[in-house]
């Protein structure tokens, strides 16, 4: 079953948004997003648009060369193991920090109180996910058992802290990598799509402990917990295309020139500049206390207008280059980085966020620092050393600024 590898194709990203989409037309049962339902209807053109833009940045002619051949080293694994312990012990600091675990705290908005160190301290331990999937991949190629349980921890941290996509992250990282070094049987196959639906499960059953138990979310007490974790998933889902939607029309006339798409990466720069992505929406058109997501194409949209669909363009030229890259798994760098980047590609579809967002870029020097990959340039042993140390850096930045925030 060959075929079974198509499922994680750039292509899949496209399908998976076109089925968000008309999911986002059903009213939610617990009654999520039901006053933005009529907006999704009216950008229906716009979401042919983006796919027609993205085929075309995708189709668009280029040559494309193979990475050289390459065997996982020692140095890749001290290197892994290292950063790994990094992660760890941020993750700890987190859990200190806040005083409690979220995943059995009664309060859902335990993990907020992370904003008070800010994104250079709460890096570090993001990383551990991508650290769960290059564990894997190790296990994989040398079948030692430790690096199984550094996969094991990287969820167990993620799931402790309720970070949702984290752990679909890690889990989507291992599937690819693991359809991609076996050969897939019929019954393997049945048995990976239920595995699909029971995360899906699981991960609205740990929203539900979040958020305060069943009852607080199923207002009229008649829902199953199954039924209860089923609308949380198609709320978490469908959510921000109707939030999308609804913005897209109060913004009609007054675009935000980058306020949302572009905010994270001037916010990296500029501290003050704390108005920007769900942020702002949440600030401006909410009154809730958690952050508000727009998803794509609206999130583009709100931004440029019709100018945005150079988005999808780029989008679909990048996917590509990655995908080649990737698939004959020559490359260990390459062979982690497209998970990295296909899973970035379906959370847009939540987040709306570019693809290649800040963290992104993060999680690149992390695999540049793990694995040192060879480029097409005459000075690549100069140009990855470079990299390597400016995440070390990154390291002894989030460290200062843990011990000035704290």
């Amino acid at each position: 079953m060959n075929w079974i590898k198509n499922i994680v194709h750039p292509h899949a990203y496209i399908l998976f948004y076109i089925i968000i989409s008309f999911l986002a037309l059903i009213p939610n049962g617990l009654g999520w997003r039901g006053d933005m339902l009529e907006y999704t209807q009216e950008y229906v053109g716009l979401s042919i648009l983006y796919i027609l833009f993205y085929l075309l940045g995708y189709y668009l002619k280029g040559s494309y060369k193979l990475p050289e051949k390459r065997k996982i080293s020692i140095t890749m694994t001290k290197m892994f193991h290292f950063v790994f312990l990094v992660s760890f012990f941020f993750f700890m600091i987190k859990f200190i920090y806040i005083k409690g675990i979220p995943l059995i705290n009664d309060s859902p908005y335990l993990r907020t109180k992370m904003s008070q160190l800010g994104g250079f301290v709460d890096f570090p331990t993001k990383i551990m996910s991508l650290l769960g999937i290059i564990g894997y991949y190790f296990f994989i190629i040398k079948k030692n058992y430790l690096y199984l349980i550094q996969f094991f921890i990287s969820l167990i941290l993620n799931i402790l802290f309720a970070e949702r996509s984290l752990i679909i992250f890690t889990i989507i990282g291992a599937l690819i990598l693991y359809i991609h070094y076996h050969k897939i049987s019929i019954k393997a196959f049945l048995i990976t799509l239920m595995s699909v639906f029971l995360m899906l499960f699981f991960i609205g059953w740990v929203q539900i402990v979040r958020m305060g138990g069943k009852n607080k979310l199923n207002k009229s007490g008649t829902m199953t917990t199954a039924e209860v974790a089923t609308w949380v998933v198609h709320g978490d889902l469908t959510g921000s295309q109707k939030f999308g939607a609804y913005i897209a029309d109060k913004t009609e006339n007054n675009r935000l020139y980058g306020r949302y798409t572009l905010g994270s990466y001037i916010s990296l720069f500029v501290p003050s500049f704390e108005e920007h992505g769900a942020e702002y929406l949440k600030e401006k058109y909410t009154n809730s206390r958690t952050a508000q997501s727009a998803a794509i194409p609206y999130s583009y949209y709100i931004d440029f207008g019709y100018f945005s669909l150079i988005f999808p363009f780029i989008i679909g030229y990048i996917s590509r280059f990655i995908y080649v890259k990737f698939k004959h798994l020559q490359s260990p760098f390459y062979t982690i980085l497209y998970p990295v980047y296909f899973f970035s590609l379906l959370w847009t579809i939540r987040s709306g966020n570019f693809p290649i967002d800040p963290k992104f870029i993060y999680y690149t020097l992390v695999l540049t620092f793990i694995f040192s990959p060879i480029f097409e340039k005459k000075l690549n042993k100069k140009i990855i050393i470079a990299l390597q140390i400016i995440f070390l850096l990154t390291i002894a930045l989030s460290f200062m600024m843990l011990l000035i925030r704290w």
